[in-house]
């Protein structure tokens, strides 16, 4: 029983090192934020000193979805990550209590 609890605060442990360290940490996120917005001023800016070329017009049907993926993407992920955590955690925890009622019997 000590073991498993051991193992349940290990795996809690590891989780919260998951979400401090990678792409669910708020830091990660401003800073990819801030970067997004710089490469989409520097975007308009180009495009608004280029606009007289037809290429420069016609490239924005590729750039604006683009760019709406890359914001998406800067917060979708920590929602997709974070249920994906949510479902694993709830998943173990039905295993533990399927383990101790099994030992228990």
């Amino acid at each position: 029983m000590k073991e498993d609890n051991n193992y349940l605060n290990s795996f809690e442990e590891e989780l919260e090192k998951i979400k401090s360290n990678t792409v669910l940490s708020p830091e990660y996120k401003r800073k990819k934020l801030i970067l997004w917005f710089i490469r989409t001023l520097i975007a308009v800016c180009l495009y608004f000193f280029s606009w007289k070329y037809t290429w420069v017009r016609w490239s924005l049907i590729v750039y604006i979805p683009l760019n709406l993926i890359s914001l998406i993407s800067i917060f979708g992920w920590n929602i997709f990550l974070n249920k994906k955590i949510n479902t694993t955690r709830n998943v173990i925890i039905e295993s533990e209590k399927q383990i101790r009622a099994f030992e228990e019997e």
